[in-house]
């Protein structure tokens, strides 16, 4: 799997790592303008980001050989009956050992698990099925699978905070099934965040500036927590 690894713009102050995962049908090349995305919109320069890319398999909705974290059964996004859980497991353990080599590599920086449209799915997916804690999880014109793991949440998970947003406008994904993964994700215990912009399947400036005072806010908390 080829991985893109940005350093961060300015190490003041203590970096943090952003795993992200773009959506299906690219590769981690797509997100490479996002840092810059951070540090323009979101006033954040202290950003290291990590950007994998999904291994290439065929798609059963689209009979198309294409990058992808799991396999899609149906090209209508809001109607997956059947849901590729053994592919969505491989690609948390693909992102698991990123982690895991992040850890060891930058122990002083708070890990962020983040995503786009599939790729936001599997960001949740990861980030809600830890057993050490990380810093948080963004999660952008996506969805929440139906996935067991996201049923019953571990006290970890559901103290993980999470910034969830989407386009109002979106074609790909519905915002009714945005709010109804936020709505699973409400009932299990999860903390999070949710906003609307009207936009389609992208990512506007606001959204970027959201996710800014997110990330600041969480890292103020996480830096209190460790102080005492």
């Amino acid at each position: 799997m080829d991985t893109i690894i940005q350093e961060p713009l300015s190490d003041s102050p203590t970096p943090i790592t952003l795993i992200w995962l773009h959506g299906m049908g690219v590769d981690g090349s797509d997100f490479e303008s996002f840092q810059k995305e951070l540090s323009q919109f979101g006033n954040l320069d202290n950003i290291r980001v990590i950007l994998p890319t999904a291994p290439k398999r065929v798609l059963t909705a689209y009979n198309m050989t294409l990058n992808a974290w799991y396999d899609f059964f149906s090209e209508n996004f809001d109607d997956q009956e059947k849901e590729d859980y053994a592919g969505m497991d491989d690609a948390v353990e693909t992102i698991n050992q990123i982690i895991k080599e992040q850890r060891s590599a930058h122990p002083e920086s708070p890990i962020w698990v983040g995503g786009f449209s599939q790729g936001a799915a599997i960001a949740l997916l990861t980030g809600l099925s830890q057993t050490d804690p990380i810093a948080g999880v963004i999660a952008l014109s996506g969805y929440a699978p139906q996935h067991p793991r996201l049923s019953e949440l571990s006290n970890l998970a559901r103290q993980t905070p999470i910034f969830m947003a989407h386009g109002t406008l979106d074609p790909v994904i519905s915002i009714a099934q945005a709010r109804a993964s936020l709505e699973r994700l409400n009932k299990a215990g999860a903390s999070v965040e949710f906003a609307e912009y009207p936009m389609m399947h992208e990512i506007c400036p606001d959204e970027v500036s959201d996710i800014g005072d997110f990330i600041r806010a969480h890292s103020v908390q996480l830096k209190e927590g460790a102080e005492n």
